[in-house]
Formats: structure tokens, C-alpha cells, sequence
């Protein structure tokens, strides 16, 4: 006994050769094997055009032999082709179990059919059209992306610095924005990168922070006096770093993130709220404040801030940059700083990209 399955019919711009089209277009999206995808286009080509307007049934029965035949592939294969798009709704079989299919056309139309009905796949053009649309437009966003990176690594490259190219070369080794998976992830790489070039072109672009004492390296739970915690030490232009706030708390680890998240109190973090962070951070590392202040003089409170930051996670790591103890690392690093003026940038490049490989977990 066959069903009869009419569906309400294609938009007026979209035929069945668009419908097809719009497959091809957005199989990425679909996540359908070339067999399912294939099966469908087959499916469109052997229907008529009547077949897809509103109110018609719109169905093939072709034997497995036949498809099987036509595809040339196995009828159990056939079967699976079918079974994959049942499951993911693309069409529906109305023919009874273990029973051949079979269907009646009179004056071109299809009056009944037991067999491949593509009423779900008509009903979901329009879906396909905004997955088609979404696409390009990702597509649109990552050809943009690709470019700045590209020009970031030419700026950088024109600075003439070997420091700056090496930090650049750590976030990204191979320099090909095309190895990239994900929007996030090209994201987060032209961040680093920008942070980089700011950092070595010398732009004057972090607020200046002042105003505050010793108190301020012990924890700090009164959310009501968070805004009243400042850094005492002006950063000399030298040491000055523009890696942004919100790369910072990509670098932080757990438990230092979850100072900036408390201080920033559910609007995104800020110079003022990680540097407090820091402060609770340093206390619980066992930093003095005698050796934090004497950093924040000779290399500027933020980039005292990242150097904490690079220490805090790399003592939870694994592999070569490991460090046991953080607080040490943290000395060492900064006073490496203070010398080279060079040592952060590389190590926050570095430090982006395995993050950014591992998808966020060392």
C-alpha cells in the first residue's frame, strides 16, 4: 500500500536546478556523504519540474538494482545512501517493508508512488538557501581574516626586527593563516599578531594606571572595593605593551581567570581588572611584593601583568616550557625582560599558539 506524500512546493525563485545547486553549495554545512549527496541530485534530475510545485508528489521508484546499477556501486550501498538521508530528514521511503516499489504518472502527473519521496527535501529549501547564505558570508569572513593576517605578517616583517619576527613566527610557524581551522582560532591568531606589532612599533596605546599601595598584593574578596584597587608604578614607555585585556584572558590559566572574571564582574575584562587579578594571583604564588614592585619599576605594570601570566601557565604545562615553580619563573622572566626588552613578546606568541593548537587546553 503506497503513501501519498504531496509537500507545499519550491519558492518561486528557486527550481530544481537552483535545488540542486543550493546542495552543492552548502554540502559542507549538510555533513552528508558524496554518495547521499549524489542520490539527491539523482533524485531532482529523474523528477519533473510539475513534480515540485505545491500540492504535487514528488518521488522516484527506481529498483536498488537500477540505482545500484546507475551508481555503480553495490545495492547495500544503495540501502545506506537511503538510510543516512531518512535519518537526516532529507527525504522519506512510502513503500511497505521487504516490498518492491512502484509508482503510477498519468498526463505527466504522478498520481500515486511507493518509493523515494522528496517532499522533506522541498520543504527545507529555504533552510538550504540560509545555509548557502551563512557560508559565503563565513567564507566572506575568513578570505578577510586570511588577508590581515597575511598584511599583519608583512607589517611585522617591515619593522626589520628579529625579535618581532620570531614572536610573529611562535603564534603561527608556518605563516599560513590557510592552516587555520575555524573562525575562532584565525581570531585569535590576528589578535596575537596584532598585539605583537603594537608591541614592537612602539604604540602608545595602554591607559595609565596609578594610584595605590602594598595592601593591594593581598587577596582581595569585597567585590565593593574592587574599583578602588589601582598600581602605584607608571609604565616607562619602553616596556609599555598593547597586547589587549582580552588576549590576556585567553592566556590566563584557571585559577588566575577566575580572578579576572570575579574583578571584571560579568563585563569583559579590562586593564584594571586583570591587574587586580594579578595582584590576588602573585599573593597566592608567593611573590613578594618588594620583588613585584621592583618589576613594575623597571618594566611597566602590564607587561609585569603578562609576565605572570606566561609563568602562571607554563608552570601547569607540559614538555619543554614547563616550569615547577611559577613564582621563580616569574622573577626570572621579568628580570630577563628588563635586559632584553624582548623576552615577553616571544614567549606570549608561543604561548598563544600551542593554546590555540591544543583548542585551549595544555
Amino acid at each position: 500500500m503506497s503513501v501519498r506524500l504531496t509537500h507545499s512546493g519550491l519558492p518561486d525563485d528557486i527550481t530544481p536546478y537552483r535545488l540542486k545547486l543550493l546542495l552543492q553549495q552548502a554540502k559542507a554545512s549538510l555533513g552528508l556523504s558524496r554518495g547521499a549527496l549524489k542520490y539527491l541530485e539523482f533524485a531532482i534530475d529523474n523528477c519533473q519540474p510539475s513534480d515540485f510545485r505545491q500540492g504535487k508528489i514528488c518521488a522516484i521508484w527506481h529498483s536498488l538494482e537500477r540505482l545500484a546499477l546507475n551508481f555503480g556501486v553495490s545495492k547495500r550501498q544503495v540501502g545506506r545512501f537511503e538510510a543516512e538521508l531518512v535519518e537526516s530528514g532529507w527525504i522519506k521511503r512510502t513503500y511497505p517493508e521487504r516490498k518492491s516499489r512502484s509508482g503510477e504518472r498519468v498526463d505527466g502527473v504522478i498520481k500515486r508512488a511507493a518509493g523515494i519521496n522528496l517532499a522533506p527535501l522541498i520543504e527545507q529549501a529555504e533552510y538550504l538557501r540560509l545555509l548557502v547564505s551563512r557560508q559565503m558570508q563565513a567564507n566572506e569572513d575568513h578570505k578577510r581574516l586570511r588577508e590581515h593576517i597575511q598584511d599583519l605578517f608583512r607589517q611585522i616583517r617591515e619593522l626589520g626586527n628579529a625579535d618581532a619576527n620570531e614572536a610573529a613566527t611562535k603564534i603561527l610557524p608556518r605563516r599560513r593563516p590557510t592552516e587555520l581551522n575555524g573562525i575562532e582560532a584565525m581570531q585569535q591568531v590576528a589578535e596575537a599578531l596584532e598585539a605583537v606589532l603594537a608591541d614592537f612599533s612602539s604604540v602608545d596605546g595602554q591607559p595609565e594606571m596609578t594610584d595605590g599601595s602594598d595592601k593591594n598584593v593581598r587577596l582581595n574578596t569585597n567585590k565593593e572595593k574592587k574599583n578602588k584597587t589601582r598600581m602605584a608604578v607608571k609604565a616607562s614607555d619602553r616596556s609599555r605593551s598593547n597586547t589587549t585585556p582580552a588576549h590576556a584572558r585567553l592566556l590566563a590559566a584557571e585559577q588566575f581567570g577566575a580572578h579576572i572574571d570575579f574583578y571584571a564582574n560579568g563585563s569583559p575584562p579590562d586593564y584594571e581588572s586583570i591587574t587586580c587579578a594579578a595582584h590576588d594571583r602573585a599573593h597566592e604564588l608567593g611573590i613578594s611584593r618588594r620583588i613585584w614592585g621592583e618589576m613594575c619599576t623597571q618594566i611597566g605594570v602590564w607587561p609585569t601583568v603578562l609576565c605572570l601570566i606566561v609563568a602562571d601557565r607554563n608552570s601547569q604545562r607540559k614538555g619543554s616550557f614547563q616550569r615547577d615553580n611559577a613564582a621563580a619563573s616569574f622573577t626570572e622572566m621579568a628580570r630577563s625582560e628588563a635586559r632584553e626588552a624582548a623576552v615577553l613578546g616571544s614567549l606570549i606568541g608561543e604561548l598563544t599558539h600551542a593554546l590555540i593548537q591544543s583548542g585551549g587546553e595544555l
